[in-house]
């Protein structure tokens, strides 16, 4: 069990985070902004450690990281609620008196903390990574040093201070899995066991290998000719100067492309023969098993949200950034050609709105703060134990989210325009992969057509080539988004178990239920994906995945000065 069986069923989160100092990693995240703003919001009696990377500009790393922040602040939707109900003087008071930024980055070796500046961390009471790459197909350099590392940096912090550790991972490391998924942690855990076991050491050590190996191929001498005529090529196309440092960042663009393009196969197909639907899943499995091998007497709390999706209350409801989730999906059945998504109907897809995960995230860190979780705990953040949501409800919701949009004047066009619904693969494939083999070889031919001659017949066919070029590359790319999620809304039928997040959130003292309670049974999805999902994708998301820009809040300027955020400013 999650929550020890010999705790009082009273557990206050004000009371566990009183006084306490957390490190974080993630703050700037989707996920990170809103329980930042959670926690500032509703525990003023925390001092959080902001591990944030550098941008650019003037000024010492923990300046520059400090103005992300500062930026973030006036800016993010994130916290729009509280500068409208702080105001800017009470939220510069807050982020003065409980905020301290300093310059790192997870994947940099040590989270990149110069020396000077791990020593002044001061006293630690928890370490949380909550950063992480959320491409489900990563570079597996980045992957490695992000997912993997990075994890077990923070572990080495949390040993250094004494601080317990939360690491938030993913519900789908689970992998190819059937039924009910339970809150357990395993170590050398792999979906699809071999008969000769799995180490999840040596399967670092072998993608290290892996990755090496391509880099050592780039490193031929006739490999390396080659890329450098490839880098150079690419100078001239876009016209800029012959100088040492643009040649070499070119060259470095190709290098990495052709290491990228070498071992993205081959770690897609090995994660997916262990049971791992991709390798990010992969690399979040990794982490945890060399977490739970290697905490020694480090108090580990590991949390796995399942997809994290819209915000359903807070900061306001539809709030969403990124486009790793369903958001690509979505888009092509409401926005695009795609009616015949390859679903099962009755898998169920576990998604949560990522204010209900900062809730969660709350009560996992109380309990840990407050002694209170078993060794090893794990908590499954997701809605498929409790509050199922089908494929065909999804897409049902989908499409009726899209007859919403187009509510209003009947045409006779709507008898043309049907629904989607869930498919078999010969359904799907006579749709999507059919329309772009269409619009290659209608490019192909239209192409021919317009170099032949220059009459005004040649001209259209050049630029009906031309469209049909678009039309054949974004349907790729829908192609490509229907294959990423097909483990998660075709093959892999999970059931989270979520009795942990539920008992913590059963033990709140009353008066703190508002605020932090764990309240996914009040969710009505029809509501929640109709008029608060689809229409938050429609404003934050699409735009991003139509080339366009996302708007962001009119900056509110906060009286505050970023230096007075850096690790190093003493509060007055």
């Amino acid at each position: 069990m999650s929550l020890a069986e010999s705790a009082p069923r009273s557990c206050s989160v004000s009371e566990a985070f009183a006084g306490r100092r957390v490190f974080l990693t993630g703050a700037t995240g989707f996920l990170g902004k809103v329980w930042l703003a959670h926690i500032l919001e509703h525990l003023p009696e925390t001092e959080l450690v902001l591990l944030i990377r550098a941008g650019g500009g003037r000024g010492a790393p923990d300046q520059r990281a400090a103005r992300r922040l500062k930026d973030l602040l006036e800016t993010s939707p994130a916290f729009r609620a509280l500068r409208e109900v702080l105001g800017p003087h009470e939220l510069a008071r807050r982020a003065r008196e409980r905020l301290r930024v300093v310059a790192g980055a997870l994947g940099e070796p040590g989270l990149g903390l110069d020396p000077r500046a791990r020593d002044g961390l001061g006293a630690i009471d928890l370490v949380v990574n909550l950063a992480g790459l959320t491409d489900l197909d990563p570079p597996l350099g980045e992957a490695l040093a992000v997912n993997v590392r990075g994890a077990l940096d923070c572990l080495d912090l949390a040993r250094e201070r004494g601080a317990p550790l939360l690491h938030v991972s993913t519900a789908y490391v689970a992998g190819r899995r059937q039924g009910r998924v339970e809150e357990r942690g395993v170590r050398d855990y792999v979906p699809e066991a071999p008969a000769a076991g799995f180490d999840a050491a040596r399967e670092l050590r072998d993608l290290d290998a892996l990755l090496a190996r391509a880099d050592e191929e780039a490193s031929d001498q006739r490999q390396a000719a080659r890329l450098q005529a490839l880098a150079e090529a690419a100078r001239r196309r876009v016209g800029l100067p012959n100088d040492l440092a643009t040649r070499e960042r070119f060259l470095r663009t190709e290098r990495q492309r052709f290491v990228s393009e070498r071992v993205e196969a081959a770690t897609r197909e090995r994660a997916r023969s262990w049971g791992w639907p991709n390798l990010y899943t992969q690399t979040k499995s990794l982490a945890e098993s060399l977490l739970l091998a290697g905490r020694g007497e480090v108090p580990l709390a590991i949390a796995r949200p399942a997809i994290v999706e819209s915000s359903w209350r807070d900061p306001f409801p539809g709030w969403k950034e990124g486009l790793h989730t369903s958001a690509p999906i979505t888009y092509a059945l409401t926005e695009g050609p795609l009616r015949a998504l390859p679903a099962r109907p009755d898998l169920i897809l576990d998604v949560i709105p990522v204010d209900l995960v900062a809730r969660g995230l709350s009560l996992v860190a109380a309990g840990l703060l407050a002694g209170r979780l078993e060794p090893d705990a794990v908590f499954h953040l997701g809605s498929s134990g409790s509050k199922p949501l089908s494929m065909r409800r999804v897409i049902e919701l989908t499409s009726l989210a899209r007859r919403d949009q187009r509510r209003g004047a009947w045409s006779p066009r709507e008898l043309l325009d049907l629904d989607a619904a869930p498919s078999g693969d010969a359904t799907y494939r006579a749709t999507v992969p059919l329309l772009r083999r269409l619009a290659q070889g209608g490019e192909r031919l239209l192409g021919e057509l317009g170099s032949i001659g220059s009459g005004a017949l040649a001209q259209r066919a050049a630029k009906e080539s031309l469209r049909a070029g678009r039309l054949a590359r974004d349907l790729s790319a829908l192609e490509e988004a229907v294959e990423r999620f097909r483990p998660f809304v075709l093959e892999n039928a999970c059931l989270f178990a979520n009795e942990g997040v539920r008992r913590l959130s059963g033990a709140l003292p009353e008066g703190e239920r508002a605020a932090f309670a764990w309240t996914l049974p009040e969710l009505d999805w029809s509501h929640y994906w109709r008029e608060v999902h689809i229409p938050g994708l429609r404003e934050w998301v699409y735009p991003r995945l139509e080339g366009k820009r996302v708007p962001r809040d009119e900056r509110q300027a906060l009286p505050i000065d970023e230096g007075a955020l850096s690790l190093g400013h003493a509060p007055a």
